[in-house]
């Protein structure tokens, strides 16, 4: 009987790995008249939460002609989604001329922003007529073992209208400083950039060939060329208008293709780097703001008119892909405790920093078995790590506050990850007990005090063998814990907890619900903490499940496994 219900139990788990399509919006009408500003469309979804569980991400947008017939012009168009406090491009397209049409985006490298409750999404035509479009979209999950399940997602660029060729609107795109990760598979600088505006010198930037570059610490490193030569072979066609003329960077119907850099080329992981986009010399004669300009002779007409001369300008979108061995947070800080010793009362608080930090403040807190707040630790003092390297302070208040600053101002932590310090702490003020730790009310600042995003790890389990007659802390049930690190290879942790003496069997399954490895088998095991390792050496990258039976406690879990 115990060996039915457990194949019922992994198959039904199984079940739960089928692909999964989400309606982000469904013939939703963009416009702008009589009937309103409705160029910009936002929306709140619901994602998997068990992102893992999918190979690949597309996302399919569908375009149709609202009564009264299409927008007759190309428009500019994208689609974002918001994370810490920004929006992410996530694709980007073109209107056809006048007629129906659609395309599929891979947008697998957006998992990170596209799991989980409460995302928010953005749909934008940059539409000036009434008709306008009728936009559907759509996501598709593909279940399945992901090739990069951790990847992390970093603005760099971002300019809805950077304007090219005019001095007395210089061009000053900033250097951007950041950190590779030291785990790092793929390091990618993925540049989205369109030319738009005509009728200027060399018919920029929307008819201009130019080629932009990109420096890494100051060196001349790769060229950005987007120029697309292939709009006559355009799926969406025939179109109205002009739309078999090659452009910079986009077709009229046809979806944008970002170009990726590969910066392990030139850069190695966990090293911090400098990155520049330089823009090939341009100067548009063809101008209102060129004092020289004049009708007819410069050019036909120097006023811009809206018409056949538009102002030239750039859209660009940069971001930064890493996909990583382990997992990594998309804010500029992330902190969390990573280890105890519980014979010297310290804990380790790790932080990795994409962006230089120049001071933060935190709270390290005590949490019941749901993990809501209980009360501060209290906490002794700091020492070593990154933190002091830089001649950083560590100090705390009555309230349990940790603050960190710069004994010398400037004095910055730079890009990186590690220990940024060892804080010892002391349980006397602690009077509930609590089963995890963890980081709270963070606050982290830049340069001049500039606020920067940040995110805390997962609660932590404190040793509950370190004060177990003090505090007189057990499970209050029984529980089989996340696994870590997951995906992992080959060694996986697998922790649980009893709240009493039970007979216990733990065991790995595969995706065909055939029970492939006991590593305990039904063994009286007693209350607490319990931790075992499985080494899966002799298997298969794949989806795995971990499965416990104890006392009237079944539950499974799923680990990924990947070499």
């Amino acid at each position: 009987m115990k060996n039915f219900l457990i194949y019922t139990f992994i198959f039904h788990s199984i079940n739960l790995l089928a692909d999964t399509t989400i309606v982000a919006l469904d013939r939703v009408h963009h416009s702008f008249g009589n009937s309103g500003n409705n160029r910009v469309i936002i929306d709140t979804l619901q994602f998997p939460q068990d992102i893992n569980s999918y190979s690949e991400i597309t996302m399919d947008v569908n375009l149709e002609c609202p009564n009264g017939g299409c927008d007759p012009w190309d428009r500019k168009a994208q689609i974002s989604i918001y994370n810490f406090n920004d929006w992410f491009e996530i694709g980007r397209y073109v209107t056809p001329y006048g007629v129906e049409c659609g395309w599929s985006f891979d947008v697998t490298d957006y998992r990170s922003l596209l799991k989980e409750e409460n995302v928010i999404i953005r749909s934008y035509i940059d539409t000036w007529v009434e008709p306008g479009w009728l936009v559907s979209i759509t996501f598709n999950f593909i279940s399945g073992v992901p090739e990069y399940p951790n990847v992390t997602v970093r603005k760099v660029w971002n300019y809805s209208n950077l304007v090219y060729g005019d001095d007395n609107n210089p061009i000053e795109i900033p250097s951007y400083n950041g950190y590779i990760p030291s785990d790092v598979n793929n390091a990618l600088l993925r540049m989205v950039t369109t030319g738009h505006g005509q009728g200027n010198t060399d018919n920029a930037a929307e008819f201009s060939y130019k080629l932009h570059d990109i420096y890494l610490d100051d060196t001349p490193t790769f060229v950005h060329n987007f120029w697309r030569s292939d709009c006559e072979s355009n799926d969406c066609s025939p179109q109205n208008g002009s739309w078999t003329y090659d452009r910079a960077g986009f077709c009229p119907g046809d979806k944008i293709y970002p170009v990726d850099f590969n910066l392990l080329d030139a850069l190695n992981p966990g090293e911090e780097m400098k990155i520049d986009y330089v823009l090939q010399e341009y100067y548009n004669s063809c101008s209102p703001n060129n004092p020289a300009c004049v009708d007819g002779i410069t050019c036909t007409e120097c006023n811009y008119n809206y018409n056949g001369h538009t102002e030239p300008f750039y859209f660009i979108e940069s971001q930064l892909i890493f996909h990583t061995a382990n997992p990594h947070s998309n804010a500029d800080v992330l902190l969390k405790i990573v280890s105890q010793d519980t014979s010297n009362k310290t804990i380790d608080i790790y932080m990795e920093n994409f962006v230089p930090i120049y001071g933060l403040q935190f709270k390290v807190t005590t949490l019941d078995q749901d993990n809501s707040i209980l009360s501060a630790l209290s906490i002794i003092n700091s020492s070593g790590g990154r933190a002091e390297n830089e001649n950083w302070t560590i100090s705390t208040n009555d309230s349990g506050l940790v603050m960190g600053l710069s004994q010398y101002f400037g004095n910055y932590i730079p890009p990186g990850e590690g220990i940024l310090t060892t804080l010892t702490y002391s349980n006397e003020n602690t009077l509930q007990p609590f089963n995890h730790i963890s980081i709270s009310e963070l606050q982290t600042s830049g340069y001049f005090g500039s606020s920067l995003t940040n995110e805390v790890g997962l609660p932590f389990d404190f040793e509950q063998m370190l004060d177990l007659e003090e505090l007189n802390i057990v499970p209050y049930k029984n529980k089989l814990l996340s696994s870590y690190p997951n995906p992992f290879n080959p060694v996986i942790t697998i922790p649980f907890e009893l709240y009493q003496n039970e007979l216990t069997h733990l065991s790995i399954f595969d995706v065909m619900g055939k029970e492939i490895s006991i590593l305990i088998d039904d063994k009286d095991k007693p209350r607490g903490l319990h931790q075992i390792k499985w080494d899966a050496s002799n298997f298969p990258s794949g989806l795995y499940f971990v499965m416990i039976q104890a006392g009237s406690l079944m539950e499974s879990k799923k680990i990924i496994l990947i070499k």
